[in-house]
């Protein structure tokens, strides 16, 4: 589940953000991408997720990283750490 958060937030920043941090034109963007996806998807996408799936790939962009040192969490745990400022903090080993 985790992985598939990875991409979706990696998505949304590479391809969708080209690469910049944030979407220019703002929250539109997370707006869009929820009424497309909840369309052909259904529910789990909401505004907020997509947020946090971005987040997640910002804070977490090197997927072999993340995967390796706390593979053992899960998503939850991973959403208690999205707020935590000190990159060290997130990265313990």
């Amino acid at each position: 589940m985790e992985d598939s958060y990875w991409h979706i937030g990696k998505r949304i920043v590479e391809e969708e953000q080209d690469g910049d941090f944030r979407a220019e034109y703002g929250t539109q963007l997370i707006r869009t991408l929820f009424k497309e996806l909840t369309a052909v998807f259904g529910k789990g996408f909401t505004e907020r997720n997509l947020r946090n799936f971005r987040k997640f790939y910002q804070l977490f962009p090197y997927y072999e990283i993340w995967h390796t040192k706390v593979s053992n969490l899960t998503w939850s745990h991973f959403r208690t750490l999205l707020p935590v400022e000190n990159r060290d903090a997130r990265y313990w080993s």
